[in-house]
């Protein structure tokens, strides 16, 4: 894996062809996200004081089951609601440096994600509660430009 300055590690699994998307630009990605525990406070062992679900998440399977756009560097802002395309600072920092029909597994640290303060449901671009201070562990594969412009020469 190599670790960039800011903490994020990356590792490519596919190298993919063409132009790297910009800033900006409107991209489709899947993922497949391991959440870990402690994303649903109804499996919360209050006698030993843990979470107990093991959730993964992913857009090749169901209710996705298809890639889902991303506005690269557009992030849900603080005490806001995920809007479409929104992210997470990990993930727009991975997508500059891949190329379309790439695949590569990052490592994002909590500061690239939903740090101190975690994200609820309503915040995250994946729909779940994401606990404080959580580490994401993700296979991203970056599909296709969305529109104009989205990672095209122009």
């Amino acid at each position: 894996m190599i670790k960039t300055e800011s903490g994020l590690q990356i590792q490519a699994i596919v190298e993919g062809q063409g132009d790297h998307p910009k800033s900006g630009d409107r991209v489709l990605i899947n993922y497949i996200l391991h959440l870990g525990t402690g994303v649903s406070s109804s499996n919360y062992d209050y006698d030993k004081l843990c979470y107990i679900d093991d959730q993964v998440d992913s857009t090749y399977e169901p209710p996705f089951n298809s890639p889902i756009e991303i506005i690269i560097g557009t992030e849900t802002k603080k005490d806001s609601l995920y809007e479409k395309g929104d992210s997470i600072a990990g993930i727009s920092e991975a997508l500059l440096g891949m190329k379309f029909g790439g695949k590569s597994r990052i490592l994002i640290p909590s500061e690239l994600a939903y740090g101190v303060e975690g994200g609820s449901s309503f915040h995250t671009f994946h729909g779940y509660r994401t606990p404080p201070n959580r580490d994401l562990d993700m296979v991203i594969e970056l599909v296709a430009p969305v529109g104009s412009g989205g990672g095209n020469s122009e």
